[in-house]
Parts: structure tokens; sequence; C-alpha cells
């Protein structure tokens, strides 16, 4: 397959000048962008997609910022990326996933080349350094997440704080007293990971609304981490009939260790999660869950930057979609206290 290089090469001139003639971002004389234009033409470079930012001087490519991605998409977030294709594909724009945590710089590199009309943002910080960075390059993009100070930005985010308030509710009104909370974070909650300090504000909140015990643990994203948090929270409190829990990624983690110690859900121990309702739905028994609108974020995310890039949005857009729990048969009225059996 033809690359931007062998392009360069055909047509006597930098890859940078390459660059340049297809993105509009500097200006190449008629002359040159006619070689380049011919070496595409021979090499079939990518026909489609260049021929038409050569015409209107535009990539109408966009690139999604999802950082924490170490060990593949989860089934959940898998939901958010295929949105964001869906929508930008339907809208005549190519959407480039980017993963990695630690390099923002080529990003700014390559939208700065003109390569990448404009950057959605996920797995927001309160404060967020990639929102100021934008912001001072005057890079358009939008978020899906919100920061602590949004003006001028369009989002579109969840109400995790009210979630984990209408889980504690819907448990406290069951019976349950002794509630855990084992909250996502993919980065340590002190760096200020949206949903997962939101999560933790509502537990708390509700909790402290409710007289209850506010028994938390923060995992990092993989089923280990969770079931040793899940062992471990068990094993210190024997009262727990109940666990809140706030990513898909915990789901396995989490049962291993109930079943290991020989309780049945929802028999002896209840689950809440929020999570998709089609990854809620899946699981055995299925869980009773806050719906997290994955699709629905990433479809609307996705239009909000497409509408900014297409001129369309005069106003910042910033919505924050509600919770709705569906109660399943992933929980039932208590049990009296249990115990952890030996060996």
């Amino acid at each position: 397959m033809p690359t931007m290089a062998d392009v360069a090469k055909r047509a006597g001139v930098a890859v940078s000048t390459v660059s340049y003639a297809l993105s509009g971002a500097r200006p190449v004389s008629e002359r040159t962008r006619q070689r380049i234009m011919e070496a595409i033409a021979e090499l079939g470079y990518h026909p489609n997609i260049l021929a038409r930012g050569l015409a209107g001087k535009r990539t109408h490519v966009i690139a999604l910022l999802f950082p924490s991605v170490a060990r593949g998409l989860s089934q959940v977030q898998l939901e958010f990326v295929n949105a964001a294709a869906e929508i930008a594909s339907q809208q005549g724009y190519a959407l480039l996933l980017w993963t990695s945590p630690h390099e923002d710089g080529e990003i700014l590199r390559l939208r700065k080349e003109g390569l990448i009309e404009g950057l959605l943002l996920m797995e927001v910080k309160l404060h967020d350094p990639r929102v100021g960075t934008l912001k001072k390059l005057g890079y358009p993009f939008c978020m899906i997440g919100h920061t602590e100070h949004n003006d001028g930005i369009s989002f579109v985010d969840f109400d995790f704080e009210r979630a984990t308030q209408l889980c504690t509710q819907y448990l406290y009104e069951l019976g349950h007293r002794n509630i855990a909370y084992l909250v996502y974070s993919p980065v340590p909650v002190e760096l200020e990971y949206g949903p997962a300090v939101r999560s933790l504000k509502g537990a708390h909140a509700a909790c402290e609304e409710m007289g209850l015990p506010f028994i938390v643990r923060v995992c990092e994203p993989d089923a280990r981490t969770t079931y040793h948090a899940t062992r471990e929270l068990l094993e210190k409190h024997p009262s727990l009939t109940a666990v809140v829990y706030t990513s898909d990624v915990q789901y396995a983690g989490i049962m291993q260790a109930i079943r290991e110690c020989r309780l049945r859900v929802p028999e002896d121990f209840s689950i809440v999660c929020i999570v998709s309702s089609r990854f809620a739905e899946m699981m055995t028994p299925p869980i009773t869950a806050v719906d997290l609108p994955a699709t629905e974020m990433g479809r609307i995310g996705t239009n909000l930057l497409i509408r900014c890039l297409e001129g369309d949005e005069k106003q910042p857009t910033q919505l924050i979609l509600p919770p709705r729990l569906i109660v399943r048969q992933s929980t039932s009225i208590p049990r009296q206290c249990w115990v952890i059996p030996s060996g």
C-alpha cells in the first residue's frame, strides 16, 4: 500500500509538502500541487479522502482520544467507539481512534499539519491539561465528559453523582444497610478522573443522608485488582449484603470473589452497577443497573464536534444525561449477616 512518503518521492518533494498540499495548512505552488496530484493518481494513494481534501482543503478526519485503553477495549468502551465511528461515517468523516496515554503531542502535530480537523476527548479529568492546551492553540474539540471549568466548550456527559445515589436509595429501600462501593478509575483518584470523583461524591452523600457506613475501594481497570478488592471487603466487613460498582471491566473479578465466598446472587448478596443495558442484560443473572447510555453519548459527542467543524454550532452545547435505574435479577431483600466459610 503506498504511503505519503511514496507520494513525496514520486512528486520530488518533501513529505511535509505533500501534507500541506492535502490539508491546505500552508500555501503550496500550483505547479507543485499538480505534481503531487499526479503522483497520488499514479499510486492510488487513498483517492477518495484525499481528493476531497484537495478540493476543499479539508481532510474530514477527526480523532477520538481515548487514553485509558491499556488492555484492549471493554464492551462498554466499544459501544462509545462504535457509535462515534457510525456517526462520523454518516456525516462523511473518518474517525481515528487514539488510545496511547502518553502521545498527545503527536496528535497535536497531526492537527497542526491539518491532517486532523477536530478532536473528541474521552476519560476527562476535572482539571484536564489537554483542555487548556487545545483552547490555547485554538483547536476545535468537544468532550465526552466535562471538567470543572467548561466555558465555551461543548460536551456530553452522564450524571454519575446521581447514579450512585440512585443505586444506594434502591438498595436501602430493599433493606440493605451495609453496602460497599467499588469505583473504577484508570488513574489514581487524586488525579481527578471525573466519573470516579463524581461517583464517590454521590455515594458518600447518599450514605450520609441515610445514615449508612461509607465502605469504598477505588479499583484500577482490570478484573484481578477488582477481585482482590472485593475479597478484602468481604473479609473485612462480613455484614456486607450488597455492592455497587461502576464499570463492566469489574464484573468478572467481583463475581469470582463472591463465588469463592460461597455466596449466591441475589439470594445471599445483591449487586448493582453502572453499565450499559446491553451489558447488564447479557450477564447471568441479568444485573440491576443504572443504564450508562454509552451509544447515545458517543453519537451526541461526535455530532457536537462535526457541527462545530461545519460551522453549525453557534453556541456551545453542554448536556448531562440523567440516570435511569432498571431492576433485573441481581438484587433482592437482604438475608441475615453471613459468615465467610473457612478453608
